[in-house]
This record gives structure tokens, C-alpha cells and sequence, in this order.
């Protein structure tokens, strides 16, 4: 049975997030709770106009119409001679444009996930369906978001018939954040640049992850608490990873039946299984804070509001710690407490790291403090790993309190302040400058 309501909802939710060609940060999905549907039925204006009319042609069309009505009621104006040169030139454009419109296949090659502050590549391969060439051909020619600049568009002077052409532009990611990148979409302009003809192909939108900017570490120093596990490499090991054999021996009521050694069982004509020498996987749980107050009306106001700088050093610290565990030293357990508390187990190598990143990519200040609010199982999860790692942003009594909790759970812990100007500390926290951070000069703690 049709279910009407979830076909609404749906609808309703693509129509808040605005149109593909013109997105506006208030409207994205992550970025509030509430989302203005007049704010979306001007962008959706707006986006429809750039949509169909080119930039040249969005400032000339409505200066045309007001002309023209000006010109229908003044008779003697001489300037109905350039009313009537510009609808024919329309006409013309309309009728041109519609004949060699592009019917284009095509197919968008892009990564899942970048690093802030870098370079990234998107391929388009373009297959021309119709037995006419098309001109002036441009991919994607819109901002995939507020955090992502198109420096190079890909575009093409023409495409014969039914040839086949590969196509690249570079995008700067120049903020944190996940984007919503809508479907691929290629227009021309031809043949006077008024009017854009485009298609697109439907189901190529994903999201792009965009995770801090982070600086590697060379050296860390681990809690001393952090506590060994024997057991921890059946938890999180990931495929591709091994142990070492030691020998084979007789078989056992209760051994795994998958470490049977065959070749030795035909030899012997009796069971024996494989004996390994497990590894030790050390258990660190990473804790990053997220609590940012309020902004007050003026940053509210603007129409980027300026990133908080604590925040970005806490999660490009936490990315740059994630990948050094990622090396092999430890699994890490995240807990990125916020507006939603963010819990991951992982394992070793990149692919943990990824799904780490994949998260810090996501994360939004939390405008109340979260730390305290720890759920009591997360906080026994949290307190049964042994060794932690706690990322402040900030220094008050609440703060203060839920790293004593821990020390009193048996809990190793380092714990570092990002700020520049820190209070008084207890002697084992570590203040670090946020400037420091993103710039890349803390390379060992």
C-alpha cells in the first residue's frame, strides 16, 4: 500500500532543501533543526531563474520586459527598435538552443570523502545520444556548497554526434562539513549565451565528506592505564590482518573448528589444530567535547558565520590522534559528545580511520553543554577501556567534574585544553594553542 505521508514528507524535505543550483547554508540539512519554507521558496526562486537563464541573460531578460512595457506605452520611444533587435535575437536563441539542446549521458567520478584545505579532482565522461553535435558545454556549473569552490570548471567547445569525451574540473574544499551534492548536470549556453539548455542524470546525488585538515603526529604518548586485551584482537580486527602460528597440536573439545589444520589431520589421520600468538591490542577511548556557547545576534547575522576556532583544533586534533592509532598502536573507542553523543568502536588500519573522519566531517557545536549528559552504559563503556584521551575546548566547573569522574572510575588520562589563554590548570592537563594546532607545528605530545 502507497504510503502517502512518508511521499510528503519526502517531498517537503526536498523542497527545504533547496534547489541544486543555488544552496544556501541555512537550509542545510545538518545545519538547524528548523528550516525557513519561505527562505527555501526564494531560493527555489532564485535557482529556477539561474537554472534557465544564463548570468547575462539574468540581468538582460527582466530589464528587456520592463523596456517593453515602457515601449508599448510610449509608441514614439525610439527605443522600440531595440525591443523589437532583442526578441528576435530571443526568438532566434529559443529556437537555435532548442534545436541542439544537449541529451548527453553521463557519469560523475568523484571521492567519498576529502581533506579540508586541499584539492580535489571530479571526472565526467559525456556520451552524446543525438545525431547532432552540441556546443559550449559545461559540467556541474554551479557550487556544490558554501564549503566547496569550483576553481576549474570542466568544460567543452563541442561534442560531435554520438561521440564519447572525458571532461575534469577541481573543486577547493575550504571548510569542514558534509555536503549534499545533487545529481550531475551538464548545459550549454548556445548559441548567444541567454538562455542554458541542460540535462542531468538522476541518480548520481551522495554526500561528500569533508573531515578536518588535520597535521600528522610522529610521537604520542600513551595513558599508562591504557589496559591490554588478548580478547581485543577477535573485536576488532579487521580482514587482512593475521597473527602469528606458532606450532599445531592435538584437537580439543571446544577448539574453534575453522583452525583445524587439514593437511596435518590427513597426515596424522587424527584432528590438530593451528596455535597462534595472539597480539595485545591496547583500548583507548578518545573524548572530544564540542560545547561552544551561543553566538550572539551579529554572528547570527552573517551570512557565513565564522567557524569557532577551538572547535576546529579539538576536531582536527582528534582526526590527527585517530590516524596515529590507526598505525597500529590502539583501537580507538570515539566518543564525540555534542548535540548527539557519537559512539564508534574501531579497529586497525584505514578503514577505521575513515569512519572516524567520516564522523569529525559531521559534527555541529553543541550550544549546551554535553559532557555531563553522558548516558550512564556510554560512561561504563567509556570507563571499562582503561586509558583515555579527554579534548577540551573550554575550562569550567562541569568540565572539571566529568574529568574527575573518570580519574575515580580508574581511568588513565591525558587531557589537553585547547586555548590560548588558559586559567590555572590541574598539573596534568596540557594547554595547546589552537593557532598551534592548525598550523601544523604539534607534532608530538
Amino acid at each position: 500500500m502507497f504510503d502517502y505521508d512518508a511521499y510528503i514528507q519526502r517531498k517537503l524535505s526536498r523542497f527545504l532543501d533547496g534547489p541544486e543550483t543555488f544552496q544556501l547554508s541555512a537550509l542545510r540539512r545538518n545545519s538547524r533543526k528548523y528550516r525557513s519554507s519561505t527562505l527555501a521558496l526564494f531560493a527555489w526562486t532564485v535557482g529556477l531563474a539561474r537554472l534557465f537563464l544564463s548570468p547575462a541573460g539574468f540581468y538582460l531578460v527582466p530589464a528587456a520586459v520592463i523596456l517593453t512595457g515602457y515601449a508599448s506605452v510610449a509608441m514614439d520611444a525610439p527605443m522600440r527598435m531595440m525591443v523589437l533587435v532583442f526578441l528576435a535575437i530571443f526568438l532566434m536563441e529559443l529556437i537555435l538552443g532548442f534545436w541542439y539542446r544537449p541529451r548527453v549521458d553521463i557519469v560523475r567520478l568523484m571521492p567519498d570523502r576529502v581533506r579540508a584545505k586541499s584539492q580535489f579532482k571530479i571526472q565526467f565522461i559525456l556520451r552524446n545520444r543525438r545525431r547532432f553535435p552540441v556546443w559550449d558545454l559545461r559540467a556541474d556549473p554551479f557550487n556544490y556548497g558554501p564549503g566547496l569552490v569550483i576553481e576549474q570548471p570542466a568544460v567543452l567547445g563541442e561534442l560531435p554526434p554520438k561521440a564519447e569525451a572525458k571532461l575534469e574540473s577541481r573543486v577547493y574544499a575550504r571548510r569542514r562539513g558534509r555536503y549534499l551534492v545533487y545529481t550531475a548536470r551538464v548545459e550549454s549556453r548556445f548559441p548567444f549565451n541567454l538562455i542554458k539548455w541542460s540535462c542531468r542524470w538522476r541518480k548520481d546525488a551522495r554526500v561528500l565528506s569533508v573531515y578536518p585538515a588535520f597535521t600528522s603526529l610522529t610521537k604520542f604518548k600513551l595513558p599508562l592505564g591504557a589496559r591490554n586485551q588478548a580478547e581485543g584482537m577477535a573485536r576488532y580486527s579487521k580482514i587482512g590482518e593475521s597473527m602469528e602460528l606458532m606450532g599445531v597440536r592435538d584437537y580439543r573439545d571446544g577448539d574453534d573448528i575453522r583452525r583445524i589444520d587439514w593437511p596435518g589431520t590427513a597426515r596424522l589421520g587424527s584432528f590438530v589444530v593451528k596455535e597462534f600468538e595472539e597480539d595485545e591490542l591496547k583500548r583507548i577511548a578518545l573524548v572530544t567535547d564540542t560545547y561552544v556557547p551561543p553566538p550572539t545576534l551579529m554572528q547570527r547575522l552573517r551570512k557565513h558565520p565564522k567557524e569557532s576556532e577551538e572547535l576546529e583544533a579539538a576536531l582536527e586534533l582528534t582526526a590527527a590522534l585517530a590516524e596515529y592509532f590507526s598505525r597500529g598502536e590502539a583501537a580507538v573507542e570515539l566518543f564525540a559528545v555534542g548535540l548527539e553523543i557519537h559512539h564508534l568502536e574501531t579497529g586497525r588500519g584505514t578503514t577505521s580511520f575513515e569512519a572516524v573522519c567520516d564522523i569529525l566531517s559531521g559534527i555541529e557545536p553543541s550550544l549546551e553543554p554535553a559532557l555531563p549528559q553522558l548516558e550512564p552504559d556510554v560512561f561504563r563503556d567509556l570507563a571499562d577501556v582503561g586509558g583515555a584521551v579527554v579534548i577540551l575546548i573550554g575550562d569550567d566547573p562541569e568540565r572539571r567534574r566529568f574529568v574527575e569522574r573518570l580519574r575515580e572510575s580508574d581511568v588513565s588520562l591525558r587531557v589537553f585544553l585547547i586555548s590560548d589563554s588558559p586559567s590555572e590548570l590541574p598539573p596534568e592537563w596540557v594547554a595547546l594553542s589552537p593557532k598551534a594546532i592548525r598550523s601544523g607545528t604539534v607534532r608530538e605530545l
